[in-house]
């Protein structure tokens, strides 16, 4: 299951010699802010040389750090979008970039754990961002 984003999470992992998402997105030059959302997890935006990540406030710190983690992939994956959001209620559309971010994400978190978790990783490529979240909450 070595895949790109996963191999992405590693080089980053690297080269930052930490596994934590907020930790790395300081050292990136990304703020990240913890803001009241009700319908989305998590967004990310480039504002010219700014980056920005918001990640839902409520949400438990395991969660949080995934979602800054999806938000990270999507910087690290997919440079030329200009913004993007992880949304996760009420949605029956999961794009290709979602699939990446959320790849890069369970990497950066789990890293050399990550065979242990191949039947949520399966449903995760099927839409199911829920159970991983819920995974993480704990």
């Amino acid at each position: 299951m070595a895949t790109f984003y996963i191999k992405a999470a590693k080089k980053l992992t690297r080269k930052y010699a930490t596994r934590d998402p907020e930790r790395i997105a300081r050292e990136m030059g990304i703020t990240v802010l913890y803001v009241p959302m009700s319908r989305i997890y998590g967004l990310a935006a480039s504002l010219g040389e700014y980056k920005i990540i918001g990640v839902k406030a409520d949400l438990p710190e395991q969660a949080q750090k995934l979602v800054i983690a999806h938000e990270l992939g999507h910087f690290i994956l997919h440079p030329e979008k200009n913004s993007f959001m992880f949304i996760l209620d009420h949605t029956f559309f999961y794009g290709k970039h979602e699939y990446q971010a959320n790849m890069f994400a369970i990497g950066l978190r789990l890293g050399e754990n990550l065979g242990q978790y191949e039947p949520v990783i399966k449903e995760l490529a099927a839409g199911r961002v829920d159970r991983l979240i819920s995974m993480f909450a704990k």
